[in-house]
């Protein structure tokens, strides 16, 4: 099978990729990168994080590229009766996604970049992408609400209790928190490599991929230096998601749901709708939990409970309607254009 590299690729190909790079990345760093930048904002040094980063996100591509024959995407975008094909003629139309990407994530809202993204390049498949990703809200959402309700509570009362006592953190949750992120961060890059590499063939020679490695490792380093962005607002609400232990449950739970998914089904989903079913079922079992004791533990500064679990909901409803929009708008402005 002959692998190919930028030979068929044209400018706005190359332009949608940068767009998506940045802008899902920029978006997705919520879920997954969110609580480690939190963690280590003032405990280790931005080099020292990127580095890191930058070394789990070539092992994965790599990894992935090997794997399944030049495919970057890890085979996502080819899968047998749901793919995406590289559309024919490619034209400035299909940069519009990351873009609206880019708005939303200045807004702080937590859009699904898969159906943004995803569906403006084969509209057909939106229902399979809203049942994949709605699947994989109730499964986190259960996984939250169940393992913070049944005892993870304890942990999240005792850094509480911590942190108002000003106690020191044991030096093994920083091994912890490192392998908990690294887990995490290679199964979102599993899933979610979809959406960037969407802008390019579906197969790609070695000098084509270590560009678009560089390139991905480029706004990777962005991102640290930058702390995240508006969307970190979504994580800051919750409670103790700034700590390192917390943060490091938190992450590992994501990544077990992640892989779940991945072992289910090799087609995308939204893993931001994954991240707020996790985070809003921890919520909400932490928030039952603490009306036994008289002593508050949880984060209240960002509002009640209809407040914090609704903004989220509302932004990312908002986030579906616009992407939803636009996907449907894109074909027909395709043949507008072409015509």
């Amino acid at each position: 099978m002959q692998l190919q590299g930028f030979m068929d690729v044209n400018i706005w190909m190359i332009v949608g990729f940068l767009l998506a790079a940045f802008s899902v990345v920029a978006n997705d760093s919520l879920q997954t990168l969110g609580t480690y930048l939190s963690s280590n904002r003032k405990r280790t040094p931005k080099a020292v994080q990127m580095v890191f980063i930058c070394t789990v996100t070539v092992v994965v591509l790599m990894l992935g590229w090997y794997l399944k024959d030049g495919d970057p995407a890890w085979g996502r975008l080819s899968v047998p009766g749901k793919d995406f094909p590289l559309p024919e003629p490619f034209t400035w139309v299909y940069v519009i996604p990351p873009i609206a990407v880019l708005a939303l994530t200045q807004w702080g809202a937590p859009v699904s970049t898969s159906f943004l993204v995803l569906s403006s390049f084969h509209p057909a498949n939106i229902g399979e992408l809203l049942s994949s990703s709605l699947s994989g809200y109730l499964l986190a959402f259960c996984v939250g609400l169940s393992a913070y309700g049944l005892g993870m509570w304890l942990l999240e009362r005792w850094v509480f209790r911590r942190n108002q006592d000003n106690k020191d953190v044991h030096k093994l949750w920083y091994g912890l928190q490192w392998v908990s992120t690294g887990f995490l961060w290679s199964m979102w890059l599993v899933q979610d490599l979809a959406n960037i590499f969407v802008f390019l063939p579906r197969q790609l020679d070695l000098t084509a991929m270590v560009i678009c490695t560089s390139v991905l490792c480029l706004g990777l380093c962005l991102l640290v230096f930058t702390g995240g962005g508006p969307i970190q607002s979504v994580l800051r609400s919750k409670t103790n998601t700034s700590d390192l232990r917390s943060a490091t449950v938190i992450d590992f739970f994501f990544g077990l749901c992640l892989l779940y998914k991945a072992f289910l089904s090799t087609f995308p989903l939204s893993t931001t709708w994954v991240f707020l079913g996790l985070i809003g079922g921890r919520e909400i079992a932490l928030r039952i939990k603490e009306q036994e004791f008289e002593i508050r533990f949880t984060n209240r500064e960002s509002g009640n409970l209809g407040n914090v679990i609704g903004r989220d909901l509302w932004k990312a409803f908002v986030g579906v309607v616009v992407s939803l929009v636009i996907a449907l708008s894109i074909q027909p402005l395709v043949q507008l254009t072409s015509s």
